[in-house]
């Protein structure tokens, strides 16, 4: 974005910074917040509080927004659920059958429910939500066969058109809450729709996005970064617009 915009990306402080973001990529930040030039334009550096993305922190989180969550109790689910890593980013998720005997259930990691998130042709499907200051410019929907539902292989993804054709206005007012209990300025949302409910799962926060995904066609890429780009411009320049 920054290079879309002819905008300098740098990690050494500079005066009359346009804005400042915390960019470190990891669960848990536990170093000390930097200093930022007391003369940066922007107030704010976007980030600074977003300190625990893990998944138990995104599912209290969840719950206080949405009005529910995805976790599940091993001991007494009877059916099919999700086993993955508390940390982020890693990809691993698997299905388990519940119920569990209690000295087969592990403190590392969560248990949640089996999302049925197939479209009609039995691909399965994520949304990837962008959030920069408030705003969603744009919307991916990453497509991703049987075996790697899991994973970060992606077969195909393309830019959905509308946003308000995919999330409500409860839903968008619930992202907006999420965001703020987890002091996200800017991030993107991986997001799953259940087939047989209709309910929307926030099930990751990635506040160190690294740019479109795999499976994005070069034109779409381009567009993606330019809208990301007019949007990031808006909200540290308003005056802009």
């Amino acid at each position: 974005m920054a290079r879309s915009l002819g905008w300098e990306l740098t990690n050494v402080p500079r005066g009359a910074a346009l804005g400042g973001i915390r960019f470190e990529d990891t669960t848990e930040q536990f170093t000390q917040n930097s200093t930022w030039p007391a003369n940066m334009q922007s107030s704010r550096v976007w980030n600074d509080q977003c300190s625990d993305i893990r998944k138990t922190t995104l599912e209290r989180a969840h719950v206080k927004a949405f009005g529910y969550g995805m976790a599940v109790n091993p001991i007494t689910h009877d059916g099919l659920m999700v086993v993955k890593s508390d940390e982020n980013a890693k990809h691993d998720g698997q299905l388990v059958q519940g119920p569990l005997d209690s000295e087969n259930v592990c403190s590392d990691v969560v248990y949640q429910l089996n999302i049925n998130n197939r479209d009609d042709s039995g691909r399965y499907y994520d949304y990837r939500i962008v959030w920069i200051g408030g705003q969603i410019p744009l919307i991916y929907q990453k497509f991703k066969v049987p075996d790697a539902r899991f994973t970060n292989a992606t077969v195909d993804a393309k830019i959905l058109p509308d946003v308000s054709q995919v999330l409500s206005n409860s839903e968008l007012e619930a992202i907006r809450h999420l965001t703020s209990i987890m002091c996200v300025d800017y991030a993107e949302l991986d997001a799953l729709r259940d087939r047989q409910s209709g309910r929307l799962f926030v099930v990751d926060v990635n506040p160190t996005p690294w740019g479109p995904p795999a499976g994005l066609n070069r034109a779409s890429a381009e567009e993606a970064i330019h809208r990301m780009a007019q949007c990031l411009k808006d909200q540290l320049l308003p005056s802009s617009k």
